[in-house]
This record gives C-alpha cells, sequence and structure tokens, in this order.
C-alpha cells in the first residue's frame, strides 16, 4: 500500500493556481488555509471536502505524480 499524497501550495502553483483562488476555496469548504500553507493536507481531505471538485483532482493528480 503506498501513502496517501499531501497536496502542497507548490503543486497547485505547478497548474499556475493562484494563491487567491485557492485561499477562497479553502474558506469556501471551511478548510484551514494557514494550516495547509505550513503542512499541506491529505489528498482524500481536500477531495473530500470539496466533493471532488475537478480542479482539485487535478491538483491530486500532480501530488501523486510527485510521490512516484
Amino acid at each position: 500500500m503506498t501513502a496517501e499524497p499531501i497536496v502542497y501550495m507548490s503543486d497547485c502553483r505547478s497548474l499556475r493556481y493562484c494563491a487567491k483562488g485557492v485561499r477562497i476555496v479553502f474558506q469556501r469548504y471551511n478548510l484551514d488555509y494557514s494550516d495547509f500553507l505550513k503542512n499541506g493536507i491529505p489528498a482524500s481531505k481536500l477531495l473530500e471536502a470539496t466533493n471532488n471538485d475537478g480542479m482539485v483532482q487535478a491538483v491530486v493528480e500532480v501530488a501523486r505524480g510527485r510521490k512516484q
């Protein structure tokens, strides 16, 4: 079993997502943006909180690719 990927701001940046947009998503879904910036967020938690949002799915795939 492979470890669950952690999504970091660098993963968002690799898709050219801006900090303001990421912050808005975290506010919309009541996620801790400051903690995310410091520690990242488990992919499953992010996907679950956002109901598998398409843009979130894309950033999770980036994080999964980084793990390989």
